[in-house]
């Protein structure tokens, strides 16, 4: 095949490991496009970079190393002890920088789902992978309540008519 029409030589194959690839590659993107958006936030490229060794976990070696899920928890902890406690669910809303990264924080739920399949259809993904997602995706949550607080923008309140939160 033509290297020129090869945009990813895995792209014919009905295993869900390309689809997790495109779709941890599509995020790497985003947050690099996000790494504009968003002033307040310089960890954007790092996690960036440990996206694309997520990206090639499942197929290849687990490249998502014990050290580098302790950086990210320690990460989310001190989001976490910085934003204070949130009593409510919020719209994904705000300033540019934050609405870019709720658009992260719900493509890492896109990826984690296909991980879940593959683990559930195809071979088993490691643990450390699945949580590193998870973690990850509410890394993205406190990132954007960050930016909204730095930003001086409110969150907006959404209470749901589906689930009663309390």
């Amino acid at each position: 095949m033509d290297q020129r029409c090869c945009a990813y030589s895995f792209l014919k194959e009905t295993s869900r490991q390309c689809d997790y690839e495109v779709a941890s590659d599509e995020l790497a993107s985003l947050i690099a496009q996000a790494a504009h958006s968003a002033k307040h936030q310089p960890e954007l490229l790092k996690l960036c970079e440990l996206v694309y060794h997520a990206n090639g976990s499942i197929r290849g070696r687990l490249a998502i190393r014990d050290e580098d899920f302790e950086w990210l928890d320690q990460l989310y902890v001190r989001l976490t002890q910085e934003n204070g406690p949130l009593r409510q669910f919020v719209l994904p809303a705000g300033c540019e920088g934050a609405c870019a990264l709720h658009v992260l924080r719900s493509r890492c739920k896109a990826v984690l789902r296909i991980a879940y399949a593959i683990d559930r259809e195809e071979k088993p993904v490691p643990a450390i992978l699945l949580d590193f997602w998870n973690l990850l995706s509410n890394v993205f949550f406190q990132m954007a309540l960050k930016e909204n607080r730095l930003e001086g923008v409110s969150e907006i309140p959404f209470v749901s008519r589906s689930y009663n939160v309390g």
